[in-house]
């Protein structure tokens, strides 16, 4: 399918459910979210004016007209393939994020093969993404992607006006009428903790970011709470936490921050770090090796991340988190049981967690 037809396609299924005098995007909106010249947008919108499904007025727009509304059908087949077609927004926080690109991409793959129409929206902050909801028509679904940032209540009320169907990528908070699907931290961190003791680690850090967001904030509550106990409490250091997200310069500020934390400390005899965020790690090893400690040989690494990603384990980290493709199906299936039992309750759904192994983890198992 052309770049126009999929255009044509996702303002048709739109038309379906639209009331009349619904304003459409404009064309200039139009050719930025779906990549097409002005040429290419007018010749989809002609196609519509000539079906009857929109009308364009002289200095105030085109609307949808109304013409051939009525209610889409829900399929109650289990297996997740909708009869009727929807149209859905992803509207992401503009980023670079290995695992969010890859999500966004299965998905539009998988509601595409289920006959689907999907748009892709990207917008900066809060304020940017209320401004670019405005201009667009109501859709059936929105999968939001906010990239560790908080959506404030304003901007979940403009999600809201236009769809009454809101699931986001991510651990999120309950009870806002929002499906989330995500992943919290605190399994990863425990069992980490546990490789590392048993393999004879008596100082273990744990390095993450300051930014808050649900799965981080429980992660780091399981590891509070973990260095209380009388067992660990010499071994489990406190939190290194840097003013950094990923992608952009993260594990330089990361590796900053840990050699400054470490910096004079020898009384260790076997070292570990545990660690959120890494997109890179052979980029993160090098930087470690530049800093003067060898992986595992001075410093064992466990990285708290997607085990499916192999650009985030480098050919050489053990990595402890979920899979990026458990996160795919678990926000397609979520969204598709949302369209079959709209009445079912609104909650967050956790991923299990998987571990990847890899020669980061040095030591020899404890014999005690």
């Amino acid at each position: 399918m052309s770049e126009t037809s999929k255009l044509q396609s996702y303002l048709r299924s739109v038309a379906l459910t639209a009331p009349p005098g619904e304003r459409l995007p404009t064309v200039r909106q139009l050719m930025r979210d779906f990549s097409l010249s002005q040429q290419n947008v007018e010749r989809a919108l002609k196609a519509l004016k000539h079906e009857g499904l929109v009308a364009a007025h002289v200095g105030r727009g085109t609307f949808f007209t109304g013409e051939n509304s009525q209610p889409l059908a829900v399929s109650r087949n289990l297996a997740g393939q909708d009869k009727a077609q929807r149209s859905v927004i992803l509207l992401r926080r503009s980023s670079n994020n290995l695992r969010g690109r890859f999500v966004l991409e299965e998905l539009q793959r998988r509601l595409s093969d289920a006959g689907h129409v999907t748009l892709e929206v990207g917008y900066s902050d809060p304020e940017h993404a209320k401004q670019v909801l405005q201009t667009l028509p109501r859709f059936d679904a929105c999968i939001v992607q906010n990239s560790f940032d908080t959506m404030p209540v304003d901007m979940i009320a403009a999600i809201r006006r236009k769809t009454e169907t809101i699931v986001v990528d991510g651990a999120w908070l309950v009870g806002t009428d929002i499906d989330a699907v995500g992943f919290e931290w605190g399994q990863s961190i425990e069992t980490a903790v546990q490789r590392l003791t048993a393999t004879g680690h008596d100082c273990i850090h744990l390095l993450t970011t300051t930014s808050f967001f649900l799965a981080n904030e429980m992660g780091l509550h399981r590891w509070r709470n973990l260095r209380e106990r009388p067992d660990l409490a010499q071994i489990l250091q406190p939190e290194i936490r840097v003013a950094k997200l990923p992608p952009k310069d993260y594990e330089d500020v990361a590796v900053d921050a840990f050699i400054n934390a470490i910096n004079g400390d020898q009384a260790a005899s076997r070292r570990a770090l545990i660690i959120w965020g890494i997109d890179d790690g052979a980029k993160f090893k090098a930087l470690v090796e530049r800093a003067g400690l060898a992986i595992p040989r001075d410093l064992s690494v466990i990285l708290l991340g997607r085990t499916d990603l192999a650009p985030e384990a480098g050919g050489f980290f053990h990595v402890i988190g979920y899979s990026a493709a458990d996160q795919v199906d678990g926000v397609y299936r979520r969204l598709i049981e949302r369209w079959q039992k709209p009445e079912e309750p609104f909650g967050l759904r956790l991923l299990p967690m998987t571990e990847h192994s890899g020669p980061s983890l040095g030591g020899q198992a404890s014999t005690k």
